[in-house]
């Protein structure tokens, strides 16, 4: 009897799980992530390491260069994670994707230059501090969100943390470039290095940079640096758009992406000498126009001073840094859509609409100086007819006045000969 009551409840209980298992083969799949470099697991693929060397001094021009660049001796690691066309579908991931064509990938890495350790989308470095600020970033985001277990095994497991100030390499604060140094090449001394170590922590941060959630913090942090700077109001300037006193970056770029990005590309570079350049743009447009505000500046009169400024310009790689991003501003306009990101095909509609106002308010201007010009020949032939109608009046009455005279005199004439005639005539008394 027990058995029989097993074998019906068995029987009853197939038909709901046959149709479990139907609904779990039929179930949708999980949505892909929204970016290429989304989803997926800690990455601890191999890191290819590779060795920089300072070119041979046989060029003055190269050799003054790179004294500027000042570069020694080091190691690097090129990206393999990066923001890809089809990821780019906002203006600050559009400034970000040309910002990682001059600097790197998420897992660039750079240990040859006084920056003494470089990471990321914009080559934080460890000198400037802006590492340290970037990592803070990316730690306290990974812990709000319950992903402590990231942030230990790829940074606190070799020897990487953060407070709130400095990085704790080894758990010393590094508070200057020497215990920076020491830290991360073994030694103070220019172009010198302990191979190991360098490779250890050119390994280290690679990886950080692959994992997918520590990417997408870079990606967000990034972010909100380039919307800080677009907005923030530049001191020295007397422009200012209607309704508001100073002015700001996003105003002078008058909502071109490429200016932004050139702006962007020049600041991660250098801030104070960017600011400079923006600066001396700013006056120069503004000498071209009778207005404060940028916004009624005759187009593209910034983004030409700039370029211009930037063409001069022995600072860096400056040059090469304008060259790109204006190659790219005037690819978007012929480009097929397809061969675009999301955000410049997007963009690409924009300056097709542009386009059309512009020939709208061309063609309408056009129509109104024909009106107006039209208007201006009838009231010119209606004054000829006036004038004309004047003349012929005038005319008319000198040619009566002509003929009064004549017939006067023929009736003074008349009045003499019938005088004198009738004196003839006169009875001598």
């Amino acid at each position: 009897m027990p058995f029989l009551i097993v074998v019906l409840l068995l029987c009853i209980a197939a038909p709901s799980q046959a149709r479990h298992h139907r609904r779990a083969r039929h179930a949708a799949p999980p949505a892909p992530p929204r970016y290429t470099w989304q989803g997926g697991g800690i990455n601890l693929s191999p890191v290819s390491v590779q060795a920089y060397h300072l070119p041979t001094d046989t060029d003055p021009a190269q050799a003054l260069y790179l004294r500027k660049l000042n570069l020694e001796e080091g190691l690097y690691a090129h990206f393999t994670r990066a923001i890809t066309k089809k990821d780019v579908d906002t203006p600050e991931l559009f400034v970000l994707d040309i910002t990682q064509s001059l600097e790197g990938g998420f897992d660039s890495v750079n240990l040859y230059d006084r920056g003494i350790l470089s990471w990321g989308l914009m080559q934080w470095s460890a000198r400037s501090g802006s590492l340290a600020h970037a990592l803070v970033y990316v730690k306290r985001r990974l812990l709000a969100t319950g992903k402590r277990k990231i942030w230990q095994k790829t940074f606190v497991a070799n020897g990487l943390d953060v407070d709130a100030n400095n990085l704790i390499v080894y758990g010393k604060p590094m508070a200057t470039p020497e215990q920076m140094r020491v830290a991360f090449r073994g030694t103070v001394q220019v172009s010198k290095y302990d191979p190991a170590l360098a490779t250890h922590w050119v390994t280290t941060m690679a990886r950080a940079g692959r994992q997918p959630d520590i990417a997408s913090l870079e990606v967000e942090y990034a972010s909100n640096i380039v919307q800080a700077l677009m907005h923030r109001r530049l001191d020295g300037l007397p422009f200012r758009p209607k309704g508001r006193s100073g002015v700001t970056l996003a105003d002078l770029a008058g909502g071109s992406p490429y200016d932004q990005a050139l702006v962007f590309a020049l600041w991660t570079n250098n801030p104070r000498h960017s600011l400079e350049y923006v600066a001396d743009a700013a006056n120069a447009a503004h000498t071209a126009s009778e207005y404060d505000d940028p916004a009624l500046w005759p187009s593209g009169a910034f983004s030409d001073a700039l370029m211009r400024r930037c063409q001069t310009s022995r600072f860096g790689n400056w040059r090469q840094r304008a060259n790109l991003i204006q190659a790219r501003a005037l690819f978007v306009r012929t480009a097929a859509p397809s061969d675009l990101s999301p955000f410049e095909a997007h963009y690409q509609t924009v300056l097709a609409a542009r386009k059309a106002k512009r020939l709208e308010e061309i063609a309408i201007r056009d129509a109104a100086l024909a009106a107006t010009q039209a208007k201006a020949k009838a009231k010119a032939a209606q004054l000829a007819a006036a004038d004309q109608r004047q003349r012929d009046l005038a005319a008319s009455q000198q040619m009566g006045l002509e003929s009064a005279g004549a017939a006067w005199e023929t009736a003074r004439a008349r009045a003499r000969d019938t005088i004198a005639g009738a004196s003839l005539i006169v009875p001598t008394p």
